[in-house]
């Protein structure tokens, strides 16, 4: 009988977890009366030495995409760096990184894991053409530069799903 619970269970956190992506955030600043709009984190990619998460924000009809990432080591991103996103029908979209960021003890992590791993968490802009593009065609491959080089990952089929879900959960 508790074999046949804890599978339930694990079956139902499973799923949630499979169609979780929602809006964090929602809401008019009090101050500026801008509205704000942020997604759930979300898996970009998982392997056994780098993973990286992804959540969309707008703020008014500015969209951003925030990239947390952990490699296994120290590193950094320059302002300017680029973040290349392959679309399953060939184009490459290139995002701008907004600021200087360099990693720090549990900043690439969501939840628990990776909270004592150096990582980080940076932000790209995104034009209304990319956010078009980005919501029609589905993310293939992913390249992060970086100030030693770059990380290149395959995006799963499930994870390019999510990227769209995230968008039209903000536009």
């Amino acid at each position: 009988m508790k074999k046949h619970i804890i599978i339930c269970i694990l079956f139902c956190v499973t799923s949630l977890q499979v169609f979780a992506q929602k809006l964090e955030e929602n809401k008019k600043d009090d101050f500026s009366n801008k509205s704000i709009k942020r997604t759930s984190w979300e898996t970009l990619y998982k392997t056994l030495s780098t993973e990286s998460h992804f959540s969309f924000s707008k703020v008014d009809s500015s969209a951003f995409i925030n990239v947390k990432m952990m490699i296994g080591k120290v590193f950094s991103i320059d302002k300017g760096d680029e973040l290349m996103l392959k679309l399953d029908n060939g184009d490459i979209v290139k995002l701008t990184c907004i600021a200087y960021e360099v990693t720090c003890n549990g900043c690439g992590a969501v939840g628990l894991i990776g909270s004592q791993a150096e990582g980080l968490n940076v932000a790209y802009w995104l034009s209304k053409d990319q956010l078009d593009k980005l919501k029609t065609h589905k993310i293939v491959k992913v390249r992060i530069n970086t100030t030693d080089g770059y990380v290149e990952q395959d995006i799963k089929e499930k994870n390019a799903n999510k990227i769209i879900t995230c968008i039209n959960l903000i536009s």
